[in-house]
């Protein structure tokens, strides 16, 4: 099977730069969830030929490490292709270079191809794995295990940072569902304010476990877990704020500038 390896570059636009003239977090979840599509209908399978099948890619996690954003202006090249498949889920990774082609951020994360008429996970068929190819190499094992962060307790009793968000229209991508995206940006708004303005996400890992729709109240709660060398760890939680019921956990790491 031949491995394919698919390359986007980016340039980083002023609505997605914060005060420091940074590319957000945010913004770098949208290069890697742009540059998937990109390769996905590069080799015909994008979102009308599955929608056109009652298919659909569903995010379950990432898994993101940076070393730097890139500034305004500044050009950035997203590498990504398939790293496995296995029944129904999907492997992809990537690599986020600058204009020197040096590496300042990597991701995995991991989809499931789901039946969008019976809402449940379907087998990947044996002609996308042909059509991606395989590069089994992984860019992160898991940044959980490379930062020893260890998840702990109940989070929806935990004490901590918390604020209710309605999802607007403007939240939902073509699935019907709050883009994966805004998720973390609904965690980065309970970051304490010292922390965000002196530190940078310096890696962070998102598991998605239910959809959130229009019009839905949702709970973001985080607390400081550890420390380590004056670098505070967050564990995350976003809630329905009627039922309580999670819909993504995650943890991360920031980094003193």
């Amino acid at each position: 099977m031949i491995n394919q390896r698919f390359n986007m570059e980016f340039e980083v636009h002023y609505h997605e730069v914060n005060p420091k003239e940074q590319a957000t977090p945010l913004a770098i979840l949208h290069y890697l969830e742009n540059a998937a599509i990109s390769h996905s209908e590069s080799i015909g399978q994008g979102i009308k030929q599955l929608q056109a099948k009652k298919q659909a890619w569903i995010l379950n996690q990432w898994i993101l490490q940076m070393n730097r954003y890139p500034v305004l202006g500044e050009k950035v090249m997203i590498e990504t292709w398939s790293s496995g498949f296995e029944r129904f889920y999907a492997n992809r990774d990537f690599l986020i270079k600058d204009n020197n082609q040096e590496i300042i951020g990597k991701a995995t994360s991991l989809w499931i191809f789901y039946n969008t008429e019976s809402k449940r996970p379907s087998r990947i068929p044996q002609e996308f794995q042909e059509a991606y190819g395989i590069d089994p190499i992984r860019v992160i094992e898991d940044a959980t295990n490379q930062f020893q962060i260890h998840e702990v307790g109940d989070q929806t009793k935990a004490v901590g940072n918390e604020q209710i968000f309605t999802v607007r229209r403007s939240d939902i991508d073509t699935n019907g569902h709050v883009n994966n995206a805004n998720y973390l940006q609904w965690m980065l708004e309970v970051v304490p304010e010292d922390v965000y303005q002196n530190a940078y996400l310096a890696a962070m890992k998102i598991t998605y476990r239910k959809a959130a729709t229009y019009g839905s109240s949702i709970r973001s709660k985080c607390h400081e877990t550890e420390s380590k060398a004056n670098n505070p760890i967050y564990q995350h939680i976003i809630l329905e704020n009627d039922g309580l019921q999670e819909l993504a956990t995650a943890l991360t790491v920031w980094k003193s500038v």
